[in-house]
């Protein structure tokens, strides 16, 4: 097991030296439970919280990740509770929210055996129905959900 750990800090390691960051999916094991995408390396390359995106196909969910590094390397910031126009494409906004401390064991696993003690924040990336309505306001449609977001 502890060589499992090893090898994947290493290759966690590569990806973030080479990339900035190291994208991990993470699949559903129980019935109800909904697949999730986190990044590793924002906090250690930009001094940015870790991103998770719930949801979405792999693809979708890396290439949004993706747009989050490559403004984080230009320099910007990742503002929680504020809609941001800058991740998607159309007029769309996505929202940050802050994950609590407590809950990051339960969901960033991974990114908390790699940065072992350094601490680290992580955010949701919430991304509006075809309306531009979040999940919290009246009227969302989840089955309009951007899952088709142009990024």
């Amino acid at each position: 097991m502890r060589e499992d750990v090893e090898a994947e800090n290493q290759r966690i390691s590569y990806n973030i030296q080479k990339h900035g960051w190291h994208c991990l999916h993470v699949l559903p094991t129980q019935e109800g439970q909904d697949r999730f995408t986190y990044s590793i390396g924002f906090a250690e390359s930009y001094a940015a919280p870790e991103v998770l995106i719930f949801g979405l196909e792999q693809q979708k969910a890396h290439a949004l990740l993706n747009e989050c590094a490559v403004l984080l390397k230009s320099g910007r910031g990742i503002q929680p509770n504020v809609e941001d126009p800058d991740v998607l494409a159309g007029g769309y906004k996505v929202v940050f929210r802050p994950v609590r401390q407590d809950c990051l064991g339960q969901y960033l696993g991974t990114a908390l055996r790699y940065y072992q003690a350094r601490p680290f924040g992580a955010v949701v990336m919430f991304i509006p129905d075809r309306h531009h309505r979040f999940s919290w306001q009246s009227g969302y449609d989840g089955s309009l959900a951007m899952a088709n977001a142009p990024v």
